[in-house]
């Protein structure tokens, strides 16, 4: 990725590479607690992305293609996540509505960045 002055914060704050092993149910709801942060984070990061111009929008979408695929796949392995989650307690089921409600809205935020829209109003 290109180092310079409109590299985002959300560039630097995740490390989407790791998987998540899940061994037991203690560490399904300790791995969804994480991950709801996560996608809690991206949404924010990506909420403030769009409150940029349009040029620097595209701009960091033309220079981030491979991060935003990345986040993708993060987005693809969070939602099957969200959904084991479902199948156990009221705590891992509230924590998986609120991570599936994140990935929702990152992925509206993410179309918003490739198909355009004038930005959100803050």
């Amino acid at each position: 990725m290109p180092k310079n002055s409109n590299r985002y914060q959300l560039l630097d704050t995740f490390n989407l590479q790791n998987p998540v092993l899940i061994e037991d149910q203690a560490d399904l709801k300790f791995n969804l607690f994480l991950r709801s942060r996560e996608m809690k984070q991206i949404a924010l990061h990506l909420e403030k992305v769009m409150l940029k111009k349009k040029s620097e929008r595209d701009l960091f979408v033309s220079e981030n293609k491979a991060f935003i695929d990345s986040l993708m796949k993060t987005f693809v392995d969070n939602s099957n996540l969200s959904i084991e989650g479902m199948q156990m307690d009221k705590e891992a089921a509230d924590l998986s509505m609120q991570m599936a409600i994140d990935v929702r809205k990152s992925i509206s935020l993410i179309n918003a960045l490739f198909y355009g829209v004038d930005g959100l109003v803050s």
